[in-house]
């Protein structure tokens, strides 16, 4: 009987010491988390910033972020940036100039400070990622016409041609007469001319925000989606390009078309590879190919459908995702460049192909961004901000998904209610926006306010994986909505609802939000105001180095930041569980095993 008594206390001895001993490592796996920032440090929120060192609020958006070393090994963070970015697009759809300086200046809003064409060229910085130097301009715009050549740089990617030894980095422009692609080598040097390897013909304002590199089977090739906005069906378009190897000046010729909306008549070419894409003026803004990645063999585009009040069926509004691959010649589908592109979320082809619906079910989520994190891709969802009448009619916080190789989507992050009747349950554990809401009132909430969506978490803005944790930014709108002159009395009274709401249920400061994980599912904050600056409204980029994760930000009022991540060891930590595991360790099996020890 002590025999058994014995054995079973020892028992119980060795399941304690190996539960202490799990709690431990999970301790010492517990990483902390350090975020310093990495730009103008010691500035003060309000204080200009723009990446320049003695400060320049005109620069406003980190907008496009990549890592190249050059031929001694020194590695360098370019950030691409934008030049007063949101005066100029409503330059471009409101024509009394002084009206949008009048509602810039009210909202804090940077402008130019003189009418001269100058003042818009957008620039492309640089600083050495291991911290040393100071940042330093490395390349500035021309002007073209009158105008500024870039107005941006919006999308940025590297990339390796055959015959290189190294990547060299490609940033995709904003223009108002062209859009251009641009070269920059590993030697790249301030005063250098970069290399244009790819320009649209002289039209209306646009970008190229989509480059990405894919292996569609025999190599990789670098990838451009382009925009042709216009009120004209016969002339509106978009296209996808491919190109191996890239040249200067070559008038595009060593670029394939294997995407377009447009019909080439005389040759029958391109029937609809993107059927239902709604392109107009503001397709600038949240339209076109708005982003592409490459997994399961395939390229996959994720299309931008801005919110279309007047539409009827309201499923036709919100972003598509299409996906292509090359296919063997006769194929059923097959285009001109043997192509095949193959609808997976678009209402037009909903029993005919794609399984789901514009926006999944959202018509105001208006674009997406995809991110590869452990097999799956993780989409974060966009809502329109501009088209609305007062700030309240378009918030429809953020939504993150994945799906896997079979093109089966999962809610990770959001509202049931918000989506398509295909998704059934969230797997994460936050609502829409970042958000869990609690039972509120409807008389404390805008007629016909859900609850739900009381977020000003509009994007989920940027992904980005750094020491096996998925890392999401969002887009903030409170900053604008606090700002908000509405003149019409009754919005104006909804607008204060809501604003009251916001502070007693929903009081997350001003400043975009970071949240992390690292199952994939369950998120944790890491900042919600924005590395606390109010101005900061978004997380706009992310580059993981060797030296941390670097997050450029989106700052249209005082310009841009960039801040960096680090973690002090490889552990993991996110999603709550570690945490548990040591508050456990420390709360309950320690005292445990020190009171048997008496």
């Amino acid at each position: 009987m002590i025999n058994k008594r014995y054995r079973s206390v020892k028992c119980v001895n060795l399941v304690v010491i190996a539960l202490i001993l799990i709690c431990v490592i999970a301790l010492a796996a517990f990483a902390s988390l350090t975020t310093t920032r990495f730009s103008n440090t010691g500035a003060l929120s309000g204080g200009a910033d723009g990446l320049e060192p003695s400060g320049d609020r005109h620069n406003s958006y980190a907008w496009s972020m990549e890592a190249m070393k050059n031929s001694v090994g020194e590695e360098y963070l370019y950030v691409g940036s934008n030049r007063d970015v949101i005066y100029v697009l409503m330059k471009e759809t409101e024509p009394d100039v002084g009206k949008v300086k009048t509602f810039c200046e009210k909202m804090e809003l940077s402008t130019p400070d003189s009418d001269s064409p100058e003042e818009l060229k957008a620039k492309i910085f640089r600083k050495k990622t291991n911290g040393t130097g100071d940042w330093e301009t490395v390349y500035t715009s021309p002007l073209k016409a009158g105008v500024a050549q870039d107005q941006g740089y919006r999308g940025g990617k590297s990339y390796t041609a055959p015959g290189e030894t190294k990547p060299s980095v490609y940033f995709g422009t904003l223009g108002t007469k062209t859009t251009r692609l641009i070269k920059l080598v590993p030697d790249f040097k301030p005063g250098d001319e970069p290399d244009t390897v790819f320009e649209t013909d002289p039209g209306e304002f646009s970008c190229i925000r989509a480059v990405t590199v894919h292996d569609s089977g025999d190599g990789d090739k670098l990838y451009i989606g382009t925009l042709t906005p216009s009120s004209d069906d016969k002339v509106a378009n978009i296209q996808i390009w491919e190109s191996e190897k890239p040249k200067s000046n070559d008038g595009n010729d060593d670029w394939t078309k294997i995407a377009s909306v447009q019909k080439d008549e005389s040759k029958k070419i391109f029937p609809s590879d993107f059927p239902g894409v709604r392109i107009n003026e503001t397709s600038t803004a949240f339209g076109g190919v708005w982003d592409m990645i490459s997994y399961n063999g395939y390229l996959y585009a994720f299309v931008g459908n801005n919110y279309d009040k007047d539409e009827t069926d309201k499923l036709k509004n919100g972003f598509m995702v299409f996906k292509g691959k090359p296919v063997p010649d006769g194929t059923d589908g097959e285009n001109e460049a043997g192509w095949k592109w193959e609808p997976v979320v678009c209402t037009e082809k909903m029993g005919s192909g794609a399984k789901y619906p514009n926006g999944m079910g959202n018509g105001r989520h208006v674009t997406a961004s995809p991110f590869i994190y452990k097999g799956y891709v993780y989409v974060g969802t966009f809502a329109d901000v501009a088209t609305s009448d007062t700030p309240l009619d378009s918030l429809y916080p953020c939504h993150v998904y994945r799906f896997d190789k079979d093109d089966k989507w999962e809610l990770i992050i959001g509202n049931t209610e918000g989506t398509t009747d295909k998704i059934t349950e969230r797997l994460g554990n936050y609502g829409a926006g970042f958000f869990n809401a609690p039972v509120i009132s409807s008389d404390v909430l805008p007629e016909g306010y859900q609850a739900k969506r009381l977020s000003t978490n509009q994007y989920a803005w940027r992904m980005g994986v750094y020491k096996d944790k998925l890392y999401v930014t969002t887009f903030d709108l409170e900053m604008g909505i606090l700002q908000e002159d509405e003149k019409d009395a009754d919005k104006k009274k909804e607008i204060g609802k809501f604003i009251s709401a916001l502070k007693d249920y929903n009081p997350n400061p001003r400043g975009f939000d970071i949240y992390y994980t690292s199952d994939g599912v369950n998120f944790s904050e890491l900042t919600n105001d924005g590395f606390g600056d109010k101005y900061n409204f978004g997380g706009r980029t992310l580059k993981a180095t060797d030296n941390g994760l670097f997050i450029g930000t989106a700052n249209p009022f005082n310009g841009a930041q960039v801040w960096k991540i680090t973690e002090d060891n490889g552990g993991n930590s996110g999603g709550g569980c570690n945490t548990g595991l040591a508050v456990l360790a420390l709360l309950g099996i320690i005292p445990l095993a020190l009171f048997r020890k008496k």
